[in-house]
C-alpha cells in the first residue's frame, strides 16, 4: 500500500510541475494568457503538491506511552 501511495504522490508532483510549466508558457506566449485559467492553475498545483507531501509522508505512529 505504501508503494501505491508513493506512486500516486509522484504522479501528483508531475501534474503540478506540468501546470506550473503551462503557466510560464502562457505568460511567455505572444497570444497572451487566459487570466482565469492561469489563476486557477496555481492553487491546483499547490494543492497537488500538498497532497503529495501528505501521501509520501504516510502516517507517523506515535511512540508508546512511557510507563
Amino acid at each position: 500500500m505504501t508503494i501505491l501511495l508513493r506512486i500516486v504522490a509522484v504522479v501528483f508532483v508531475l501534474i503540478a510541475l506540468f501546470l506550473i510549466y503551462a503557466v510560464i508558457n502562457a505568460f511567455a506566449s505572444d497570444e497572451g494568457a487566459r487570466i482565469g485559467i492561469v489563476i486557477l492553475y496555481i492553487p491546483i498545483a499547490a494543492a497537488l503538491a500538498f497532497l503529495a507531501s501528505k501521501l509520501w509522508g504516510g502516517r507517523k505512529e506515535s511512540p508508546p506511552p512511557a510507563v
